[in-house]
Formats: C-alpha cells, structure tokens, sequence
C-alpha cells in the first residue's frame, strides 16, 4: 500500500510539474506576442507620423508654389488679374515619389467681402452696409430681412460694444459675445444673431472675409456682386447714378469674359453702362487677397492645406511675394 501511495505521490508531482510548464510557456508566448504587437503599433505609429509629415511638406510645397506664381504674375502684369491668367489654372494630383501632390489658387477680391461694413478703423461703414443689404435681396431675403441682418452684422464686427438687445433677435445671457472685430472666415457668420445655415450657405459662394478697404476686383467678381456693389455706390452717388441689375451686370461679365479690363474706364464703354464709372477706392481690375490650397498624399497620409495670402494692394508694385495672413490644416 505504502508502494501504490508512493507512485500515486510522484505522478502527481509529474503532472503538477507539467501543468507549470505549459503555463510558463503559455505567459512567455503572450508576452511575446504582446512585445511583437507593441513593437508592429510603434513601427505603425513612427511610419504614420512620418508619412503624414511628409505630406505636410508636400502640400506646403503646394503653396509656395503657389507664393511664387502670384508673384511672378504680379511683376509680369500689375495691376491687372482675371481668369486667363497662369495663377487661375488648377494643378490637378500630381504623382511624386511615393505620393502626390496638387493644387489651386482662388481670387477672393472677386467676392463681396463682410468686412467691408467696417472701415480700417472699425467704425461702420454705409457703403458696405447697403452693398450687403442688395447682396441679400438678389439671393432673395426681404428688404427688412436685410437690413436686420447687414445692422446686426455691422454690429458684431465694428469696434463699438452695443448692448445685446441692439442686435434682432437680441443675444442671450449666455450666447457668443461678438468680437468686435472683423471676422476671418465666412464661418463666422454662423454666431452672428439672424444668420442660420442655411442662409449661410447661400452666402458662401459669393462672399469671403478679408481685410476692410479691399476694392472688388470687377474682372473676378460674378454678376451678383458686382450688381450688390455698383448699386451701393449709386445709392450714395450725388449724380443720382442709376442702379445696376442682376442682367446688366452679366453684360458686364459677358464683355469681361471677351476682353478682360485693363482699367475701370472700360466698364463705360459697354453698351448702355456710360453712366456707370465705378469708383476707385472701391472698384479695381486686379486682386490683393488669394486663398492657395494645397493637397498631397505621402505613403498612408493625406492632408490639405488652406492659406490666405495678401499680395498687397494691385496697383502697389513694392511687395510682390505675398503675405501669409493665415493657415490651417484640413
């Protein structure tokens, strides 16, 4: 009995020892494996890094390619700019060595600008509040509607601090305050009492925010604006100027699109525009405010880049290289 209890003893060892074994092998394969995953992430986590620093540089490429385009157009052909020219042609994707990379510059100073209903100085300014005023009505808000929306506008971004109630409908306790001060995009418009989304999505093609005194570039500007514009300036003319309509303003892009403007006195000499002399300060055939994007793609990553670029005004040939405004990353 002694003899049976003794080998009964000894296989259990065996199989305890055997059990500790396979258990140590178990926890050595799954740290293993765990080191092994662990060492794949930060293979992974390293080549997406560089991968998507790669493509940064690649879209930042895009836009000094663009810097320098609008420079070399600006010494070649100041102060005019319309759509023939080499800066209006997209780069389409453009292989690279493990990626691509392309590009397009858009002309703001062909669009309605919402800071223009201040003045440099932050004070509010007539012309661009009743220019707003006929930009709405043409995308077919009401007269009143309007000149709510162009007031609490004016308001949000002047430089004086009006009481929530100055604004229709007032501003809540608890509501975005305004910055007064001028906006920096378009999205903006989103926080500005009045102004839902889709009103700002009707707006969005046919404005922008840049800085206040930017003249509208009349070779760019689409037929709405340029109607929203001329008319203001003749509503606070002295000669009574008449206004100009939606149609006569596509007269005025159809002879554009033949011949572009070497300066503001061709806009006269259209056909039944003889008494339309847009005003300098106001008016130009060239463009100060471009916005260059750029999109690359590097191994895995992709990335877009967005920059506002300030080329100066286009009649002043002293700075050529344009000015990063802003930048962001899409």
């Amino acid at each position: 009995m002694r003899v049976s209890s003794s080998v009964s003893s000894r296989s259990a060892e065996r199989g305890v020892a055997v059990i500790m074994a396979m258990l140590t092998v178990a926890l050595i394969a799954a740290l293993a494996a765990a080191i092994v995953a662990a060492y794949g992430f930060a293979v992974d986590s390293v080549s997406g890094r560089h991968d998507l620093d790669q493509a940064r540089w690649l879209a930042r490429g895009a836009i000094d390619w663009a810097r320098n385009v609008l420079a070399e157009d600006k010494r070649r052909t100041a102060p005019v700019d319309h759509f023939g020219e080499a800066w209006a042609t997209k780069i389409p994707p453009t292989p690279v060595e493990e990626g691509e990379v392309g590009g397009e510059i858009e002309d703001l100073s062909g669009l309605f600008n919402l800071n223009l209903l201040v003045n440099t100085d932050g004070t509010p300014n007539d012309f661009g509040s009743k220019a707003f005023v006929q930009l709405l009505q043409i995308l077919g808000e009401t007269s009143n509607r309007a000149q709510v929306l162009a007031a609490n506008l004016s308001h949000w971004i002047d430089s004086a601090a009006e009481s929530a109630d100055a604004y229709n409908p007032a501003i809540p306790e608890n509501g975005t305050q305004p910055p007064n001060a001028p906006l920096i995009t378009v999205d903006e418009l989103n926080q500005v009492p009045g102004f839902d989304g889709d009103l700002v999505e009707r707006l969005r093609p046919f404005v922008t925010a840049v800085g206040p005194g930017s003249r509208l570039n009349l070779n760019t500007a689409g037929p709405e604006v340029i109607s929203a514009e001329l008319t203001a300036q003749s509503q606070l003319s002295s000669t009574n100027a008449p206004v100009v309509t939606v149609d006569q303003a596509r007269q005025i892009v159809a002879q554009r699109n033949i011949a572009y403007f070497k300066d503001l006195t061709d806009v006269s000499k259209i056909a039944g525009m003889s008494q339309i002399t847009p005003d300098t300060t106001r008016f130009a055939v060239g463009s100060q405010y471009f916005l260059a994007s750029g999109h690359a793609k590097f191994g895995s990553a992709t990335t877009n880049m967005q920059v506002l670029l300030d080329r100066g005004a286009p009649d002043n040939n002293s700075q050529n290289w344009p000015t990063i405004v802003w930048q962001r990353i899409l």
